[in-house]
């Protein structure tokens, strides 16, 4: 309900608070354990040194004689013990009482600020602090390094007890190490310890008039973690126009007048800025997705770079939405390409296609992903149309692009009415006097027509190149002129391999036909039944077949009298299927001999192209919760039965990729993704690895 910011600040700040909690937990038992340690030793000198029969004869304080030697190390161990004790304390209780916070944040001026410090009230749990609309970048910078500067005096005292508890404390030695101890040496669990230091600004704070102390951030290679909610307009004065808004979208200072409708320029894209610095962490997301939202945030937390997250966040005020419709308009925002999501990780590779990564698309192979609009008919009875979800679809929902959007009357009706996805794909010369529309539904489901602006056809044009140059970067498509040249070049060599080719696989064919069939037939039904189980077809098949041993000898398949060639057939490896399953053929242009051809050739067509295992992708369906993860990332791969459990609807509509992404972001792991389909996929031994746990 509400404000998108707030929904995307409490998911991202709740996400660093979850992280945050099992390594201070850990902490703390290991801060005990050393505190017990290190008071044992300083027990155990003391103990050495003292009379004990002095001690019983005493009726009051015994004095303990203690050299110098140890007098000193008895020194050490408390002044470790004091500062071990006050951390744990710092951790457990402090001076909130709460314990020590899990992140802080510098906030430039803007929506954030203002709801977020309303008194008496401020929602963040946290060290917090607002500056000026442009500054937060260059305050969190500030803040970063006293933070690490403490960060490093605290892993400088558990190192210090460390050496201390096992005996190895040398100060001439281990002392100078100590001492230039900084955040680039901490352990991977010491940095997982630091609470991290949050930048936070509007898309106006960080891409318009901050975009200087934002790009001196990023180029800084400090691990600091900054969140852009980007409403795509000055919110918080008025509604004026910034450049991260799209073209043709309304709003003070960029008018829908007679000579200008609306904003001129194209949105100005931070990820790709962020890019461009080459070693930030780039996660672009909403809570369209809330599991890819908080993916890329835990992700983030453990880069020793800096981060940027770009979050789409709704504004219902200056965006005319209903006050429930913030999550709905993102997912709209997404379907449309209007705002894609992204993953940029500099240490997924050398190329960009090794870093970037689109997960989370839906549909990520087609322009814009299609959807069933259901609608109620003038008999009254319910139909449904197949549409893709176009950027047209998604504005005609908002009130920034009301004004791009007519409704046609019924009477116009005809010849040069076109839908807009259609209109859009159409040549210039198509397009001569058509009306590009699209369809929407009155308040009773009936249909009603819009017709689209110019505008809107120029917003489709741009955020579609935009999405096709994504998808370039990512290695998911090949240019046009790329391709043709590529393609060009390639006919020629492959149609002189595959003519060499056809001439020797016509040969074996043909020297199988000759003399194999009986024996190849025998082995895969001994195969079958060895792995897969015996089964009356199979036996009857076994029974039909003569027992033939192999061959010493065939005629030479070229005719000429030469002396006969020995022929030693290569074992046929078997297979096991899954239940159910079925299976392609190994061998299948081999005829096989009058003796069972039928029989033969049955089995042939259960043995599989490949001697692994084939698993169908499934879906334990009657425990789904209908959470809408699997239908959101692609509701042609995923969709819901009558009863709203998921199911499989076609595995060939999507990718392996989204079939594990699914059965991850799954609350009750039933999504299983089984073989991937398409050898070639982008990464795929990533994604087998990691649909392993679900198979």
């Amino acid at each position: 309900m509400g404000c998108g910011e707030k929904t995307a600040v409490h998911l991202i700040v709740s996400a660093i608070h979850a992280s945050m909690q099992p390594h201070v937990t850990q902490l703390v038992a290991r801060l005990d354990t050393l505190i017990k340690a290190l008071d044992q030793q300083a027990r155990d000198l003391l103990s050495a040194g003292a009379d004990l029969d002095a001690a019983a004869s005493a009726k009051g304080s015994v004095a303990v004689p203690v050299d110098a030697l140890k007098a000193e190390r008895l020194r050490l161990l408390n002044a470790a013990l004091h500062d071990l004790r006050d951390l744990k304390w710092r951790y457990v209780e402090g001076p909130s009482g709460n314990g020590r916070a899990s992140l802080g944040m510098a906030n430039s001026t803007g929506c954030s600020s203002v709801w977020g410090s309303t008194y008496p009230y401020n929602p963040y749990p946290f060290p917090w602090v607002n500056h000026l609309f442009q500054d937060s970048p260059s305050i969190a910078i500030g803040l970063f390094e006293a933070h690490m500067r403490k960060m490093a005096d605290n892993f400088v005292a558990v190192r210090r007890a460390e050496l201390h508890a096992a005996g190895t404390y040398d100060a001439a030695r281990d002392e100078a190490t100590l001492r230039d101890l900084d955040w680039k040496q901490f352990t991977d669990e010491e940095f997982a310890l630091c609470p991290p230091i949050v930048s936070m600004g509007g898309d106006g704070a960080m891409l318009d008039i901050g975009l200087q102390n934002l790009s001196r951030l990023l180029a800084s290679g400090k691990p600091i973690r900054v969140v852009v909610l980007d409403t795509q307009v000055y919110s918080n004065t008025g509604g004026q126009a910034c450049t991260s808004g799209f073209t043709g979208q309304v709003a003070d200072m960029s008018a829908y007048g007679k000579s200008q409708h609306g904003k001129t320029e194209v949105r100005k894209e931070l990820a790709l800025i962020a890019i461009a610095h080459r070693g930030v962490f780039v996660h672009q997301a909403s809570q369209a997705a809330a599991s890819h939202l908080l993916a890329g945030v835990l992700k983030g937390l453990h880069k020793r770079r800096p981060v940027l997250i770009n979050v789409y966040t709704p504004c219902p005020v200056e965006h005319g939405l209903a006050d429930d419709w913030s999550q709905h308009a993102a997912r709209l925002a997404l379907e449309s390409r209007a705002f894609p999501f992204l993953t940029y990780d500099p240490d997924g590779g050398p190329s960009f296609a090794d870093c970037l990564s689109l997960e989370g698309n839906p549909s990520p192979n087609d322009a814009w992903p299609s959807y069933a609009l259901k609608y109620i008919d003038d008999g009254g009875a319910e139909q449904t149309m197949e549409l893709p979800v176009t950027i047209a679809d998604w504005a005609a929902t908002e009130v920034r692009f009301k004004q791009h959007f007519t409704e046609l009357p019924a009477s116009e009706s005809g010849d040069e009415m076109m839908l807009f996805h259609e209109y859009f794909a159409a040549s210039a010369d198509d397009r001569e006097g058509r009306v590009p529309f699209i369809w929407a539904l009155t308040k009773e489901r009936k249909l009603r027509r819009l017709n689209v602006s110019a505008e809107m056809v120029e917003l489709a044009a741009e955020r579609q190149q935009f999405w096709s140059q994504l998808r370039q970067l990512a290695g998911l498509e090949i240019p046009v002129t790329v391709h043709d040249t590529v393609v060009g070049q390639m006919e020629s060599e492959f149609e002189q391999r595959a003519g060499a080719l056809r001439v020797e696989y016509e040969t074996k064919i043909a020297e199988l036909k000759a003399s194999l069939p009986t024996q190849i037939a025998r082995r895969l039904a001994d195969g079958l039944i060895k792995n897969a189980g015996s089964s009356a077809a199979v036996a009857q098949l076994l029974a039909s077949l003569p027992s033939v041993a192999t061959p010493s000898a065939t005629k030479s398949l070229s005719g000429n009298g030469s002396a006969p060639k020995a022929v030693d057939p290569a074992p046929v490896p078997a297979v096991v299927a899954a239940p159910g399953a079925s299976v392609a053929p190994r061998v299948a242009d081999a005829a096989v001999s009058s003796a069972a051809p039928a029989a033969a050739a049955t089995v042939a067509t259960a043995v599989a192209d490949d001697d692994t295992l084939i698993l169908e992708a499934y879906i334990d369906s009657d425990r789904c919760t209908s959470c809408n993860e699997c239908t959101n990332l692609n509701n042609k791969l995923f969709a819901y039965n009558a009863d709203k459990q998921a199911y499989i609807k076609d595995p060939k509509a999507g990718t392996f990729q989204q079939l594990v992404v699914a059965a991850e972001r799954c609350p009750v792991s039933i999504i299983h993704p089984g073989s991937p389909l398409n050898p070639k996929e982008k990464d795929l031994a990533k994604w087998v690895k990691r649909a392993e746990k679900f198979n």
